[in-house]
């Protein structure tokens, strides 16, 4: 592409392999090859029903109870799995799969030290099995025939365009309330037959004010709408950086009215730290105050600013994500002799609190300080794997570390899993640069021609 700035190291489509040039074939043949035309199919479906899943079907789920529902989120992990067997498409990850082995040990001794030796007996089964169901996918990882880096771009885009959809959704949504009042425009979950309904309850109507924060429609929550956004603003300022796609999607992060993609984003540009972050951060508060000054009455951003006083009511949803679980490993981490190291087993932080299952807390009272090392260390890698641009890896540790009960969370783990768990080590980092902006020709570049 024009004005384009290529990485220094050449494209792994662009350099004939060993058994290639053992063949005799040209160079030229193969660098004409379209890695993303020639994966497999089956394994692309597989991609784009994984964003279907997290993004248009998420009120969605098989009713298997009155009380339990399998979500979309789940069947399109193992549908990706499914796919990369099928199709020959993946290879064991050795360091993985030793990582996921090792955390398993922990939680599976946790588990029967406590049933043990526990008098109160709250440890689930049925937990600790869907912790093995949830992780055991990150000991594979695509071949590096498949797994190119210009494929993991075509996905990076396709998630991008998958969050513009809601985005855009979720700003007409928030703009319609004041049009016409109709309870489907932020839950139309009654609609959906009841044996194809998520049975998770979400507070998808929370009002700000007169008005109502927006869940991008198709989403249950406005906190995850205001992640995905968040993390499709991430990607696109790394890869495209087109303005109009920045601005939609920065938008929808202000009508959710949600401090999760807010809290996201803004640790996200803290990086690449280096003598620049100073100044970036200074940008953007200058550019947030402007926004404050100048659309804080039209829409409504005193909520927002006034959400940052929540830490402190103990009814807040920043309370129980931040402080709560804290609070309760502070006072229950060591009320066993084995608790601190091994935790209170799978399952057992509802039973005995109220707090949220926010990843740090949940890690350190169900699985102890080894579980916590070990767990934090699988997804660190996986996180890191494919070395995405910085902020992609920052924002997805901030998410599955903070925001949420997402230690169980098949979105947030299949998410780790297809943007950077699932590719060939350092595959992203050969993706092509975004093109810097090309300088105006004035009177120094017509001497310079000249």
């Amino acid at each position: 592409m024009a004005g384009m700035k290529l990485s220094q190291r050449p494209s792994a489509w662009r350099v004939p392999t060993a058994w290639q040039r053992a063949a005799g074939a040209r160079p030229e043949a193969h660098a004409a090859s379209d890695p993303v035309a020639d994966a497999p199919a089956g394994l692309k479906a597989a991609l784009l029903f994984a964003l279907v899943s997290m993004t248009l079907l998420d009120r969605f789920g098989v009713r298997l109870s009155a009380v339990y529902s399998v979500g979309p989120a789940l069947i399109a992990f193992y549908g990706l799995v499914a796919a990369m067997l099928l199709t020959r498409s993946a290879q064991v990850n050795r360091r993985g799969a030793l990582m996921v082995v090792g955390v398993m040990v922990v939680a599976g001794l946790s588990f029967l030290v406590n049933a043990s030796f526990d008098l109160h007996q709250y440890v689930s089964l049925s937990s600790l099995l869907l912790l093995l169901v949830l992780y055991a996918p990150f000991t594979l990882a695509l071949t590096p025939q498949v797994g190119s880096a210009a494929l993991w771009r075509w996905l990076m885009n396709w998630y991008v365009t998958f969050a513009l959809g809601c985005a855009i959704a979720g700003i007409v949504q928030f703009y319609a309330q004041f049009v016409f009042h109709a309870p489907w425009l932020f839950d139309f979950t009654s609609y959906i037959p009841e044996a194809l309904r998520g049975t998770a309850g979400y507070n998808t109507t929370n009002p700000v004010g007169a008005s109502i924060k927006s869940n991008g429609f198709f989403l249950r929550e406005a906190s995850g709408f205001s992640w995905y956004s968040a993390l499709a603003l991430v990607c696109e300022m790394s890869l495209r950086r087109r303005k109009w796609a920045m601005a939609v999607l920065a938008l929808a992060i202000v009508v959710s009215y949600s401090g999760s993609g807010l809290l996201a984003l803004g640790v996200a540009l803290l990086f690449p730290l280096g003598q620049r972050t100073v100044a970036r951060v200074l940008g953007v508060v200058v550019v947030g105050t402007l926004v404050v000054l100048l659309f804080g009455d039209a829409l409504n951003l005193s909520y927002t600013l006034g959400r940052v006083g929540e830490f402190e009511a103990t009814s807040s949803s920043a309370y129980c994500r931040f402080i709560a679980p804290g609070k309760l490993v502070a006072e229950q981490i060591d009320s066993e002799t084995w608790s601190t190291l091994i935790g209170h087993g799978s399952g057992t932080t509802q039973k005995m609190s109220n707090a949220c299952e926010t990843t740090y807390g949940k890690l350190l009272f169900e699985y102890g300080l080894l579980g916590a090392i070990g767990f934090s260390t699988l997804i660190f890698a996986a996180i890191n794997r494919a070395a995405a641009p910085v902020r992609i890896r920052v924002i997805l540790v901030v998410q599955w570390f903070l925001l949420g009960g997402n230690l169980l969370a098949p979105e947030s783990l299949m998410l780790i899993f297809f943007m950077s768990g699932m590719w060939p080590a350092g595959v992203a980092a050969e993706v092509d640069a975004p093109a810097a902006p090309t300088p105006p020709r004035g009177a120094a570049g017509r001497l310079g021609s000249s």
